[in-house]
């Protein structure tokens, strides 16, 4: 809706502006809808074809958009937004998915995560608050606007402390995957695994990080444990971007399980 009123001038009148300010919401809305339709039939389809029992929404809607879009940054980017709004609104109605096959190791109740996520969104709420009243004092749309993304943010972090809980470290026959919410995940063959020992200290560990590391924790939360790894492993991170890693670093609720 803000888009409205930065193309139309507020000063200019007439039937037709008053159209416009209608018509441009209504479009919007309309794309919205047509890009959902279109997800939930290629899901819907999907599920058919392959008679699938996976429960997965967002893995269903990974492997059901991928024949169309790639693997790329535009399914990484749908992907994440839906991960966000998915895991913020709906995953305080629903418990963690039982993982049938292979060990699951949970990594946020030792964590600082919970904290983090507390603090932070007091602190949007109230910067929210108080720059919505500031901004609107130059620019109406402007603050609107910049309450959306305080909005987006509180979701974003809600959201993040979900998907902790909901994507656990998974040990499944030959494959390890290590993973940091929907923030960032990697996967890799356990024959891949060269050695496995105690991290370095964390300050040795934060000052000059090696671009080949992936690091599945916060920094204020202290690591555990170091994987090397013979061949280099894919990390996909959120919005689809990738890299190779050949050292992972990591922690767990149970570290000697």
């Amino acid at each position: 809706m803000g888009a409205v009123y930065l193309i139309i001038p507020s000063s200019q009148e007439g039937g037709l502006n008053q159209i416009l300010i209608w018509l441009i919401p209504v479009l919007e809305v309309g794309i919205v809808i047509v890009v959902m339709y279109s997800v939930i039939k290629s899901i819907i389809r999907y599920k058919r074809n392959n008679k699938s029992k996976e429960n997965d929404f967002l893995e269903i809607t990974r492997k059901s958009l991928e024949p169309k879009l790639g693997n790329g940054f535009v399914l990484g980017a749908i992907l994440t937004e839906l991960s966000v709004f998915y895991y913020s609104i709906v995953g305080w109605f629903r418990k963690p998915t039982v993982i049938e096959n292979g060990k699951v190791y949970s990594y946020h109740k030792t964590s600082q995560i919970k904290t983090i996520v507390i603090v932070f969104s007091i602190l949007i709420v109230l910067e929210g608050i108080l720059f919505h009243f500031l901004i609107q004092l130059w620019s109406e749309v402007a603050a609107w606007i910049f309450t959306i993304l305080n909005v987006y943010a509180l979701l974003y972090m809600m959201g993040l402390y979900n998907a902790v809980r909901f994507l656990p470290h998974h040990v499944d026959g030959d494959k390890l995957i290590i993973r940091f919410g929907y923030q960032s995940s990697v996967e890799c063959d356990i024959r891949n695994i060269e050695s496995i020992q105690t991290a370095r200290k964390q300050g040795d560990i934060w000052e000059n990080k090696p671009k080949d590391t992936y690091y599945a924790l916060l920094n204020m939360d202290p690591p555990q444990y170091e994987i090397n790894l013979k061949e280099p492993a894919l990390m996909v991170s959120s919005y689809g971007r990738k890299k190779y890693v050949r050292t992972i670093v990591f922690r767990a609720d149970e570290p000697k399980k």
